[in-house]
């Protein structure tokens, strides 16, 4: 049966029930990237996505304009004191379990300590916090500020904000030295806030937990098995993997030291292994494919939900895709075989003489703009080959990539110069959930900064 054939048999058969529905229900939501937020007064994010699929299964004459936005801690309170009322994105801990009724999970979501870079901090764990007496930004009500006082720590360390965007600026002017918060929605606040993401770096994880739609807890049994019913559905079918950004696929080409295949078979390289961080990180995955440059170009270009890595962002292709990165940064250069008589220190000056490139690659296509004919081959490997053999006179590439490739086939090369410099990124299809490229840039962001090309 088609998806939208099962979606309309699965709703008609989760509304059949007699009792009261989803519409006597209050929903009420915060500001809590990427899982549920405003923008341009409009709600959007995961948890929306997926309560909206709920209200779809279960017949309620509801959408997203009929949730609530409040700020957590009011929100957590009408929750805790008024029935009928449902609150998201909620975590689901030990200390909460009796006050609610639970529908979930959504996702998993990890609660960490931030701090600047700068400023040297590390904790091994929430004595060491307490020993040094660093002032860390909460928010009332919230898990991270729940944590932090079942462990003992002082209120007079805990400095309480109205809002999460009040925290991330007094750590960011100093006003405390951490910042107690969903890792993923802290970066994410940065981001959209014009923050430097790499400024910043978590030092301790304090809790790692799933997060529900958390109900009242004298909230009709009946209503909490239809929501969790609806939801197990929507995940059995994969619609759950959908909105979330499972099923992605990233390719790549044969590319070293960016991107290749090991010895082993696997997908490897500088690129793949900063992505595989990144994933883990962010708590997802993709499926690594190495095809051949041009058709991994294009598939990113023309199918749903795929992207394609390490690409040079260019104004040509910057609509095309969305963009994550960069991922390294390349040098781009002129080879010629040792005892060649080229002789060349600009681009102009290897106008007529015979220039390598491959098909579709940025640095090729970039020649060519300035005036030099490239003649085209179908994959980098193969300009090695062409070089050796007198074909050409001149390679063109990123320098890192010359170099590996020519120590690997036991090849010397003389550089002629460098050209230009680019980053790298992966390029993704604008089907890709936008939560998915928001938690995978994020945790890019995280990593140490990326280093230029030397060669080795």
């Amino acid at each position: 049966m088609r998806k939208r054939g099962w979606l309309a048999a699965l709703g008609f058969w989760l509304a059949a029930p007699t009792h009261a529905g989803l519409e006597g229900l209050t929903f009420i939501t915060e500001e809590y990237p990427p899982y549920n937020y405003l923008r341009e007064s409009h709600l959007e994010g995961i948890s929306i996505e997926i309560l909206e699929r709920i209200f779809a299964l279960t017949g309620a004459t509801l959408s997203r304009d009929d949730i609530r936005y409040y700020p957590w801690a009011r929100g957590y309170d009408t929750a805790l004191t008024e029935p009928g009322t449902v609150l998201f994105s909620t975590t689901r801990t030990e200390q909460r379990e009796a006050l609610f009724q639970w529908v979930g999970p959504i996702a998993t979501d990890r609660v960490t300590l931030i701090a600047r870079r700068d400023s040297g901090i590390t904790l091994e764990n929430l004595d060491e916090l307490i020993d040094a007496d660093y002032r860390v930004a909460v928010i009332r009500e919230d898990i991270g500020a729940q944590r932090l006082e079942e462990a003992g720590v002082p209120p007079r360390q805990l400095q309480v904000a109205i809002s999460n965007v009040s925290a991330m600026h007094m750590l960011e002017h100093g006003r405390v030295e951490l910042w107690a918060y969903s890792e993923d929605v802290a970066f994410w606040l940065m981001q959209e806030h014009g923050l430097p993401t790499t400024d910043y770096m978590p030092v301790l994880t304090i809790s790692e937990s799933d997060l529900y739609y958390a109900l009242h807890r004298h909230t009709d049994p009946a209503l909490v098995d239809q929501m969790q019913q609806a939801l197990d559905a929507l995940n059995r079918h994969g619609v759950l993997g959908d909105i979330l950004g499972s099923n992605i696929v990233f390719n790549t080409e044969d590319y070293p030291p960016y991107n290749h295949r090991a010895a082993d078979g696997s997908i490897t390289g500088r690129s793949t292994e900063r992505l595989r961080q990144a994933l883990k990180s962010a708590g997802l995955s993709a499926h690594f494919r190495l095809l051949p440059w041009a058709r991994a170009f294009t598939e990113a270009q023309l199918r749903e939900r795929h992207c394609v890595y390490s690409t040079t962002r260019t104004p040509e292709r910057e609509p095309l895709f969305i963009w994550i990165g960069p991922l390294a940064t390349s040098t781009w250069a002129a080879f010629t075989r040792p005892g060649s008589r080229v002789r060349a220190a600009t681009l102009d000056e290897l106008s007529g003489l015979r220039v390598g490139g491959f098909r579709a690659d940025a640095v090729g296509e970039y020649v060519i703009e300035q005036g030099v004919p490239v003649i085209m081959a179908t994959a980098e490997r193969e300009n090695l080959g062409r070089l050796r053999a007198g074909l050409i006179d001149v390679w063109v590439t990123g320098a890192q990539a010359a170099h590996t490739l020519a120590q690997e086939a036991g090849v010397d090369l003389r550089h002629l110069f460098d050209f230009h410099e680019v980053d790298l990124y992966l390029a993704c299809h604008p089907s890709v959930p936008e939560p998915f490229v928001a938690r995978l840039q994020a945790a890019l962001d995280r990593q140490p900064a990326v280093q230029g090309d030397a060669p080795p």
